[in-house]
């Protein structure tokens, strides 16, 4: 990528042009501003100056009696610390004309500011040279107007310290600039540098590679978006090794059938069997073809699951009318296994819960299959509603040696069937159903000790109670 293109060069232009911005509004702005101002204060003096003068008596005195004027004038403009200058009218032609012996004035007599004077006001203004002038008029009772006033002041010093300001402002601004691109081209370096870590860690993340993190620890943006990279590092990590260990263990879950209806298939083709061994044999591939199915249907679920394309209703269900379905579906089994399946009888007023109704009844069956199938001989396993806090409760309890503190913590983990991983089934049953109920806006709680375990759907009600 060239250099022209890159983040680093645009970060110094733009760091450079804001203090050459910067700079510009002061040169072009700022010190024009200041010399107007310290020129508009020498005017302003000088008005103050004709003011006091223009009822000053000696003033008034000199022009009256035609003596000593230019020495009057020359007092004013020391006052004024500056120039003075003037017109004074003859009193034998009645004509204005400069004073004489003194300095040429700075104005002519057709003036604005002049005229501004002769009818009386005080005329303020520039003079040729650049500099600052007033002009004031000299009247008299008896005889009227008698003359003008100039008070002028250069302004040489100002525009000399304004352009010492300017000099001294290119000189800051080159060297503001110099700065601004070292720093800028330096600070640019290091944020490429950090963007260059992103930009390699996705690279790696889009190669599989999660084993590096980019271990940004600054508490800026750079090093939040780091520790966001380096958590979605790990997340995906996780879901990498989910998805490996699903694989093989669906791998695994299919291949134990499949190998074992192959054999049983191998040993109906080339033995000859007597009918009751022929009757074995295909009473256990029914199961190992039932266990396949429901692997498959398990899985599908899974991949749903994970796609979010299960859709989950939210109507009110009746999980009394659920429990006394389950109970009834369940019997033979239980009665095959040795074991019993009860309803406890729901209190009244129960009201109803809000969720999937298909997905209780799915739930449900999870439940009660998993306590009648992974406990010994004689279990009694009991399913109860109740009705509490605003939610409604399916219960699926039993009597049986209940389960250990370590396991409980792996029950909802896919593929997880006991700590040697012997248990029966899959052990996506309780997976699946952990899902469905968190979907639904529910959870299931799992509570076991010596005396038994329990699981129990929790779902949000409608509020209403009804007779059972």
């Amino acid at each position: 990528m060239s250099v022209f293109r890159s983040l680093r060069f645009r970060l110094v232009v733009v760091l450079t042009g804001v203090v050459a911005c910067a700079m510009g509004i002061v040169f072009l702005y700022v010190v024009p501003s200041l010399r107007q101002a310290l020129i508009s204060d020498r005017q302003a003096h000088l008005v103050v100056i004709a003011h006091g003068q223009q009822n000053a008596p000696g003033l008034q005195q000199a022009f009256s009696s035609g003596k000593h004027v230019r020495r009057a004038i020359q007092h004013a403009a020391h006052l004024a610390n500056g120039t003075g200058s003037g017109y004074y009218r003859d009193p034998r032609s009645g004509k204005l004309g400069p004073v004489l012996g003194g300095p040429r004035p700075v104005l002519p007599l057709g003036s604005r500011i002049v005229r501004t004077a002769l009818h009386g006001g005080i005329g303020q203004g520039r003079t040729r040279g650049g500099g600052v002038v007033v002009a004031f008029p000299m009247n008299s009772p008896k005889h009227g107007n008698e003359g003008v006033v100039l008070l002028s002041q250069g302004v040489g010093d100002v525009n000399t310290a304004a352009s010492l300001v300017e000099r001294r402002i290119l000189i800051a601004a080159a060297l503001a600039l110099t700065v601004a691109s070292i720093v800028g081209w330096g600070l640019a370096l290091a944020v490429s540098r950090r963007l260059g870590k992103l930009e390699s860690a996705s690279s790696r993340i889009a190669a599989g590679r999660f084993d590096q993190p980019i271990g940004d620890d600054s508490p800026d943006e750079l090093g939040r978006l780091a520790r966001s990279f380096d958590l979605m590092q790990a997340r995906l990590a996780q879901v990498d090794r989910a998805r490996k260990d699903f694989i093989a263990n669906a791998s695994h879950e299919l291949r134990t059938p499949l190998f074992s209806l192959g054999g049983f298939l191998e040993l109906m083709a080339e033995e000859d069997l007597d009918p009751a061994t022929r009757e074995e044999f295909v009473l256990t591939m029914r199961e190992q073809v039932s266990r396949l199915t429901k692997l498959a249907t398990d899985l599908l679920d899974l991949s749903r699951l994970d796609s979010g394309a299960v859709e989950v209703g939210s109507e009110p269900v009746d999980l009394a009318a659920a429990a006394r379905g389950l109970v009834r579906e369940f019997r033979g089994l239980a009665a095959r296994h040795g074991s019993r399946v009860v309803l406890a009888r729901p209190p009244r007023g129960l009201p109803l819960g809000i969720g999937d109704e298909q997905r209780v009844q799915q739930i449900g069956r999870v439940l009660v299959d998993n306590a009648v199938r992974h406990n010994p001989e004689g279990t009694q396993v009991r399913v109860a509603v109740a009705a509490d806090d605003g939610h409604v409760t399916l219960t699926v309890s039993d009597d049986g040696p209940g389960i250990d503190a370590d396991s409980q913590r792996h029950l909802f983990e896919r593929f997880w069937r006991g700590p040697q991983g012997n248990a029966s089934g899959s052990g996506l049953g309780l997976a699946i159903a952990g899902e469905l109920a968190q979907r639904m806006g529910g959870e299931i709680a799992v509570s076991s000790g010596d005396d038994g375990s329990s699981f129990a759907l929790r779902l949000p009600t409608d509020g209403v109670g009804r007779d059972r």
